[in-house]
């Protein structure tokens, strides 16, 4: 269980609904009535259903602190701490006012009304030295914590679609020769349909037919084979199921374009074969 001790305003600051009761006030002290805030899954988890406004949670003590009895008068949404693909743990929220004791170390969180966060940093910094000329002071822009702790993901991510696009690269230039090479060996055949009356079109249509198998095969064993490894790559996506279709039908257009193109360059080139050339050379 996470606890969280905090100022008021800090669910505005980060946007947290309030789903029932009030937010830390001024009055939260030391000497008034032990109150808390819980999250969603703390009141599931240890409140059962219902609205938890009014039930007391027993904070355990220490050797420094005594057993407190709060009552709870808020309730706030989830909201993820220090991993995106951390489950939300059960949490309370503490107001600071009740917290006595000194602290090592406090996060002050500012949110900019307008324009970009990064350029409060030195208002911000300034205004915390003149408080307290001793304090130390580290500020990081929320936006840059969160593109820091997906690192890993966006370097897997970056390999992840260099070798896709390389693999595609090397499907479509596989899938060219193949067809070209099928064209040359079926140039006779291709030159006597044309001195039959075969269009150009359907010389074309030929072509592609035999492409368009190839590709729909390849295409049904590739969403086959991506529905059953996705489970393994299940904890590298976040917000995302593995068997997205959306993800799934966009990556079969792109493979279905890529093997059009493929094989529309042998086919127009067969669709502008000499027959009388071709059959004097046969």
């Amino acid at each position: 269980m996470y606890v969280n001790i905090i100022s008021e305003g800090f669910f505005q600051t980060y946007g947290t609904r309030l789903l029932a009761g009030r937010d830390v006030a001024k009055t939260d002290v030391d000497g008034a009535p032990p109150v808390v805030i819980v999250n969603e899954t703390f009141a599931r988890r240890f409140l059962g259903a219902g609205n938890p406004i009014g039930r007391l949670v027993r904070q355990p003590g220490s050797p420094m602190r005594p057993t407190v009895t709060r009552g709870v008068v808020g309730y706030v949404q989830d909201a993820v701490y220090r991993n995106l693909r951390q489950t939300v743990p059960p949490t309370i929220y503490i107001p600071i006012g009740q917290q006595p004791q000194l602290f090592p170390a406090i996060n002050i969180s500012v949110r900019a009304a307008a324009g970009a966060p990064a350029l409060l940093t030195r208002g911000v910094a300034d205004a915390l030295t003149r408080s307290s000329p001793e304090v130390s002071i580290t500020i990081r822009v929320l936006s840059d914590q969160i593109r820091t702790s997906l690192t890993q993901e966006r370097l897997v991510a970056i390999l992840s679609g260099f070798f896709g696009g390389l693999a595609l690269l090397l499907a479509g230039i596989g899938l060219y020769g193949v067809t070209s090479y099928a064209v040359s060996r079926r140039r006779t055949e291709i030159g006597i349909r044309m001195a039959l009356g075969a269009a150009p079109g359907g010389v074309v249509r030929l072509v592609l037919r035999r492409v368009g198998w190839l590709v729909t095969g390849g295409v049904t064993a590739g969403v086959a084979v991506a529905l059953w490894a996705g489970r393994f790559v299940s904890a590298l996506l976040y917000d995302l199921q593995p068997g997205d279709p959306v993800t799934l039908g966009g990556a079969a257009i792109v493979l279905v374009a890529i093997g059009g193109l493929a094989g529309w360059f042998p086919a127009w080139r067969a669709s502008r074969i000499d027959p009388a050339r071709v059959l004097r050379e046969g």
